[in-house]
């Protein structure tokens, strides 16, 4: 009997742990534990962790060696590259191939340096009024296509930009034109309200 109630726990303890994990190792010396290879996306890595977090890294900060070794698998793994296809890390995020997804690593590039203003959204995927201004967002960027930038932030996964913009409240959105910000929008607005400011900068 006790035999049977030992074999019982360890197939229950069996059933809460992952199916399969794997380990994304980065250059910094972290290794995520995610659910699955990730999705590679024009040199972007697209993750969920075992907790249920999503991520998003460049190829230049993951050691793909040591990522290799640790799943022991071939050096250059067959993860499923899937080109210029947009994936929606968030079902409750919108999917537009005209929204550009910002993080630290790459903001000085697209912002700072550009020559055409960018609306930048910090949002946050628990922030009720991010999903409700979102359509928003992305209808601006596809009205303003070739004279503005439209990107978005996750706040939670790139505090370097938060910090440095002192951004508190969510969603907040910040205007930049010759990389300096010329507005600061902080809570909902209306597609109308929003393009009067920007017509304003253009």
């Amino acid at each position: 009997m006790r035999l049977i109630r030992s074999l019982l726990l360890l197939a229950l303890a069996a059933c809460a742990l992952p199916a399969t994990s794997w380990k994304l190792v980065l250059k910094d010396g972290r290794t995520l534990v995610c659910d699955a290879p990730p999705i590679v996306i024009d040199g972007s890595y697209l993750f969920r962790e075992i907790d249920g977090t999503d991520g998003n890294l460049p190829a230049s900060e993951i050691d793909l060696d040591k990522t290799a070794l640790a799943n022991k698998t071939e050096a250059k793994p067959r993860w499923r590259e899937t080109g210029r296809t947009e994936v929606r890390l968030h079902p409750e995020e919108p999917q537009s191939a005209s929204v550009l997804t910002l993080r630290d690593s790459n903001f000085a590039a697209e912002v700072l340096r550009s020559r055409t203003p960018v609306l930048v959204d910090f949002w946050a995927t628990w922030c009720g009024p991010c999903k409700r201004i979102a359509p928003t967002v992305d209808a601006i960027a596809a009205q303003y296509a070739g004279r503005l930038k439209v990107g978005k932030i996750d706040v939670d996964r790139n505090a370097e930009t938060v910090d440095q913009y002192r951004v508190h409240g969510y969603p907040t959105l910040l205007l930049f034109k010759d990389g300096a910000v010329v507005e600061r929008i902080v809570g909902g607005r209306d597609e109308k309200s929003l393009a009067r400011i920007i017509d304003s900068h253009l």
